[in-house]
């Protein structure tokens, strides 16, 4: 492996980390707004003080299984989108957004079909299944940020 090669494998992989991250921390975020959401619907107060301690929670208490599961999911959608980018690659931020939404949905039909269960029970839900999907989608536009070619970093720092 080349010093070149090296490090263009250490910042995929640290965009594959902050994309996870991303993904991970905004789907756990929609996944405690989206519960108590249904409490206060029922008529339950929930002060922001219960809304901040449910997410750091729920951002804590999730890493164990649905850290891994999303781990899976976005490592072989980006490497599919990795793949069709040879045929478009002016489609590499979409295809990395479009890869991030897909990947989670895939984890949730997969899962449905093998077990008969959602991951999540928040995406039994259309909104919930949606806002899972949209985390993705943010994780995907982030490791399409952090790995762009240098000729697209210099443009997004001139717009």
């Amino acid at each position: 492996m080349t010093e070149t090669s090296s490090i263009g494998f250490v910042r995929v992989l640290l965009a594959f980390l902050a994309a996870l991250a991303t993904t991970y921390v905004v789907a756990a975020l929609f996944y405690s707004q989206l519960n108590l959401g249904q409490l206060v619907e029922m008529g339950v107060e929930v002060s922001a003080g219960v809304r901040l301690q449910t997410a750091l929670h729920d951002v804590m208490g999730m890493v164990g299984l649905y850290l891994p599961i999303l781990a899976v999911g976005l490592m072989i959608a980006f490497a599919v989108a990795r793949l069709i980018l040879r045929w478009v690659p002016q489609l590499r931020k979409l295809a990395y957004i479009a890869a991030g939404f897909v990947g989670v949905f895939a984890i949730d039909a997969l899962m449905v079909s093998i077990f008969s269960m959602h991951p999540l029970a928040v995406t039994r839900t259309t909104v919930g299944l949606l806002s899972q999907c949209v985390a993705g989608a943010l994780g995907g536009y982030v490791f399409a940020l952090i790995t762009a070619p240098p000729e697209e970093e210099n443009y997004l720092a001139t717009t």
